[in-house]
């Protein structure tokens, strides 16, 4: 089955929401929370071990491939720097975080039919609360500092080269280290991975809205189309192409 849905991405999180389909064995950065709301997902792990469960959390970096057949849900992406992103990779246990049983033990907490908005933020905020707690979701949504507000407008107009922490942080008159850290703090994301973030979500839209692979690579950063096509498939365990026909970027 493919995917096909919708997908909205926010600084640090991906959520996609729609028919969950299939994709290969894969690993990314991203710690991934999956929640079917009608089915099971067969999660399946480097050994090649599976099991089905209604949700499960992967941790980063973990090979994997999910199967969920023809069922609906929800996928969460968190960057692993962020503090969801922490504390949801903190719910699998360390010690077996390469066995598919651990990652779906550490949804558990989640109950049997968690109702999923329509609105993907909705949808993952009250997953995020049920599994970490209402106080995850609260101390997330800080104030924003107007420096790191200003480099945030300004990091879109540079993301077909280089974008440097040192330039960023000259053109909103503070010094590298200090933008730094409040991107840390006001973000909960590293300057260079909200960077990476920021690519992905401009060579989605430049695809959505029509642009080849190779528009949205350069648009986007990324060296060449193949550099654009690994990355893609690192994320996500299927082609950009794919994401382009069914997933639709709101």
């Amino acid at each position: 089955m493919t995917w096909s849905g919708a997908a909205v991405i926010e600084p640090g999180r991906l959520i996609y929401g729609g028919r969950l389909g299939a994709a290969h064995g894969h690993s990314h950065a991203a710690v991934q929370i999956a929640v079917a709301s009608d089915g099971q997902v067969l999660f399946t792990d480097a050994t090649g071990c599976s099991a089905h469960s209604r949700s499960g959390i992967i941790p980063s970096g973990m090979v994997h491939a999910v199967d969920a057949g023809s069922a609906t849900g929800i996928m969460i992406y968190l960057d692993p720097m962020s503090t969801h992103g922490r504390r949801a990779e903190g719910l699998v246990d360390p010690s077996v975080k390469h066995d598919v049983s651990a990652w779906c033990a550490a949804t558990r907490n989640l109950p049997e039919h968690l109702a999923l908005f329509v609105d993907l933020s909705a949808a993952a905020d009250a997953i995020i609360a049920r599994l970490m707690g209402p106080e995850a979701v609260d101390t997330e949504h800080v104030s924003t500092h107007p420096a790191v507000a200003s480099a945030i407008e300004l990091i879109p107009d540079l993301l077909s080269g280089p974008v440097r922490l040192t330039d960023v942080a000259a053109a909103v008159h503070l010094s590298a280290d200090r933008l730094g850290r409040l991107f840390a703090r006001d973000v909960g994301l590293s300057f260079p991975a909200y960077v990476r973030w920021a690519r992905l979500v401009h060579a989605m839209d430049v695809a959505r809205t029509g642009g080849t692979i190779t528009d949205a690579a350069h648009a986007a950063g990324f060296s060449d189309s193949s550099h654009a096509n690994r990355a893609f498939h690192e994320m996500f365990g299927v082609a950009p192409i794919d994401v382009h026909r069914s997933v639709r970027v709101v």
